[in-house]
């Protein structure tokens, strides 16, 4: 096991037991992107930590630029409706604080089509194709970096109410 796998289950990085962090999540860029900006990591989780299912939908700022939170409530989408997207200068962490979604996943070098890039929004779209999917609970949370392209809030049999939290980390200084 390399020392990556072993801080990553290991787990001091994050004192809860809930949410887990999900298997699909990069654990060497985790790992690396962890150790050189810790400051940033510990605001997030530290906001992880709260009572989260009273938090008001909005923005909540966590570390100026680096670091800040939004509180979103949606109904899931078809696969149709449901866009793959990337971001170059955040990280995603991803979590359903209430109900469920699935979740598509891939690696940046595999997809197709991409559209133009938004340096605005921080967001370029794909066209459809296909990736990995998982689904989406208030028991673990998803990270996505610059190299993940993901297909967030997708329904499961029928459309439902979630509430997500989605907390933007500063990739670079």
């Amino acid at each position: 096991m390399s020392k990556e796998q072993m801080w990553f289950h290991e787990g001091g990085w994050f004192s809860k037991d809930e949410p887990k962090a999900h298997a699909s999540i990069n654990i060497t860029e985790f790992y690396n992107h962890y150790h050189a900006h810790a400051d940033r990591w510990t605001a997030v989780f530290e906001f992880l930590s709260k009572d989260l299912k009273s938090l008001d939908p909005g923005k909540y700022p966590l570390l100026g630029d680096q670091v800040f939170a939004t509180v979103s409530e949606y109904s899931t989408k078809t696969p149709e409706e449901a866009r793959w997207e990337a971001h170059r200068k955040y990280i995603d962490l991803q979590y359903l604080i209430e109900g469920e979604e699935r979740m598509g996943q891939m690696p940046l070098s595999s997809a197709l089509a991409p559209q133009q890039y938004d340096a605005d929004k921080d967001l370029i779209f794909f066209g459809e194709q296909e990736g990995e999917y998982f689904t989406a609970t208030p028991s673990c949370f998803f990270l996505f970096f610059p190299e993940d392209v993901h297909r967030p809030g997708i329904l499961i049999e029928e459309s439902k109410p979630v509430k997500k939290l989605v907390i933007k980390i500063a990739v670079a200084e």
